[in-house]
């Protein structure tokens, strides 16, 4: 089992185990866990390409590039801490969104991970890219589904 894989188990039971107490709130990432239920990301007109948007209460960010939709994890790969933009700005529309990237770029601000504008690790401790998740778009409509994971390369048109 990859050192990683086991800190993530660790991280999980910690948090679990501490939960009705404050070891959940000094353990790092608990608190962090994303629902996977599928949720709105608002309407295509709502995202321009070559603009990434941060979901925070769901931990996803989702882009638009060329090729159409894409959404990937903001859990750092390395010790599951919510990552963020590194030259981010306010997010206005849709309902949900925290804040948007023209970059993409993205840092882990516990241990300095940087990920690309599709999740790739630059620089680690981290190793592995973030997971991409299934985006449907149905009447001008997006829906992430977090618990369907996708290849970093599948688009969805809009």
């Amino acid at each position: 089992m990859s050192d990683e894989k086991r800190a993530m188990e660790r991280r999980t039971f910690l948090c679990v185990v501490g939960a009705a107490g404050a070891a959940a709130a000094m353990t790092p990432g608990c608190g962090d866990q994303a629902s996977t239920a599928p949720f709105s990301a608002g309407n295509v007109s709502d995202h321009p390409v070559g603009v990434w948007k941060m979901y925070g209460a769901q931990a996803v960010i989702v882009g638009r590039d060329a090729n159409g939709f894409f959404a990937y994890s903001a859990t750092c790969t390395h010790e599951a801490n919510t990552i963020e933009f590194r030259t981010p700005t306010a997010c206005t529309a849709p309902t949900g969104c925290t804040s948007i990237s023209t970059t993409g770029l993205t840092r882990c601000p516990v241990h300095f991970s940087t990920f690309d504008s599709n999740g790739v690790v630059i620089t680690g401790p981290a190793s592995a890219t973030l997971p991409h998740y299934q985006v449907t778009v149905a009447a001008g409509a997006i829906t992430v589904s977090p618990a369907t994971t996708v290849a970093a390369s599948v688009r969805t048109m809009g």
